[in-house]
């Protein structure tokens, strides 16, 4: 059955093809999702059910057709986006577009340098002693200490933020002729959470860089000169191979010779794992999910701090669910299997019913892209490559971001007068 959605979605990708006839956003968005489900009948093949925080096989053909289905809803609206032309700011609007990249690199660069020493010693230290250091902080419910002087910057290096820093990056190359130092600039701001998360020996928000980067390259493709194209196309080839060599090296790191088989991990085998786990685990979400309790901390976090005066902790969340499913829980089920562990049916359902909703105000309203609409395509994007693994937009500064991208989109769409 695993075979399903990976035929499934490489038919997708050669229907998209046939109607670009050239790389587009949708293209590169549904061939991940080939990649993920070829990756899921490796753990198949390598029978590593139970392994590497993959749920005992609970593939049925009910849950991996909803996997499809769900995987094209999502696609819609991106789809109808990659097909509408993209037009530049206007002129007028110059002064609101530097102010958003200067407060873009202003805010990376805070935070990478806030953080320099925490990064020098992880850099320094065995990944091994970085990961279990971060990993026992967790367990004991610590976060690390707060500072209130960092509480804008955090705000601008959470998604979507990142994702709309690579987004300028790929159009400053596309239609303009500015210094090389903003564009370094925007692509430090747009990797900056994949830098922080050398701290704790984190893979996934170097994922999402991965992913945003080849996507928005896909979105962008059709507006680059072929000297720009073969140049991030070679670039792109070095820098995957310094990323898997950091996923390697990290990835054995956290398993080690403490595999359930008793003897010492492929690390291959174990990254097969971490990339194709997605389709199995959304599975048992779907299947084995049903009795968890109805919980609004983890999509609707700022709801949840405001009605119920608390503060959301994944941990407690996840024990929550530990109690009454017998499933594992704290892995990638997709943004679709954790809307179904903590909404249920109905919440499940209202998502897809307002996604759907949505794509038709794109499909039949928007005929132009123009530039403020540019700033729910990042967020799509943004949800789309994070939510391949799990819901995506989790914490108050999350919340505010989305806020603010918001406002921003308002400032590019009116024109104000004083």
């Amino acid at each position: 059955m695993l075979l399903i959605p990976f035929i499934y979605f490489i038919l997708l990708t050669a229907y998209f093809y046939m109607k670009h006839r050239c790389l587009n956003l949708d293209i590169t968005a549904t061939l991940i999702l080939v990649a993920i489900s070829f990756f899921s009948i490796l753990i198949d093949i390598y029978n590593v059910y139970g392994d590497y925080g993959i749920n005992e096989y609970a593939v049925t053909l009910p849950s991996i057709l909803l996997y499809c289905l769900q995987w094209t809803i999502i696609l819609l609206p991106i789809h109808h986006l990659s097909c509408i032309k993209l037009q530049k700011h206007e002129p007028h609007k110059l002064f609101f577009l530097s102010t958003i990249i200067i407060i873009l690199i202003v805010s990376s660069s805070i935070m990478i340098a806030t953080s320099l020493s925490d990064i020098k010693e992880a850099l320094i230290m065995d990944m091994v002693d970085v990961y279990n250091q971060n990993a026992a902080l967790r367990s004991v419910g610590g976060h690390g200490e707060s500072n209130y002087l960092l509480f804008l910057p955090q705000i601008f290096v959470s998604a979507p933020f990142p994702t709309l820093a690579l987004f300028l990056w790929f159009y400053l190359k596309s239609f303009t002729k500015t210094p090389a130092i903003i564009r370094i600039g925007l692509l430090v701001a747009s990797i900056v959470q994949a830098i922080l998360s050398i701290i704790v020996a984190g893979r996934a928000a170097l994922i999402y860089w991965v992913f945003d980067f080849f996507l928005l390259f896909g979105y962008f493709y059709q507006y680059l000169s072929s000297h720009l194209k073969k140049g991030i196309s070679i670039a792109s080839i070095v820098i995957g191979g310094i990323i898997i060599t950091q996923m390697l090296i990290i990835t054995i790191s956290r398993f080690g010779d403490d595999s359930r088989r008793g003897s010492k991990v492929d690390p291959l085998v174990s990254l097969y794992a971490y990339a194709g786990q997605h389709v199995n685990n959304f599975c048992a979400a779907i299947s084995d999910g049903g009795d968890s309790p109805m919980q609004i901390g983890r999509i609707f976090p700022l709801t949840n701090k405001i009605v119920n005066h608390q503060n959301f902790d994944l941990i407690q969340h996840y024990e929550n669910i530990h109690a009454s499913v017998n499933i594992i829980v704290n892995v990638f089920d997709t943004f679709g299997g954790e809307i179904f562990l903590d909404l249920g049916w109905f919440g499940y359902i209202t998502f897809f019913l307002i996604w759907l909703f949505i794509n038709q105000i794109i499909r039949y309203n928007w005929h132009e892209m123009t530039f403020y609409r540019t700033f729910l395509l990042i967020v799509l994007i943004t949800f789309f490559t994070r939510g391949l693994f799990a819901w995506p937009f989790i914490g108050h500064y999350t919340t505010i971001a989305l806020m603010l991208t918001a406002t921003v989109s308002m400032l590019f769409k009116y024109t104000f007068k004083i």
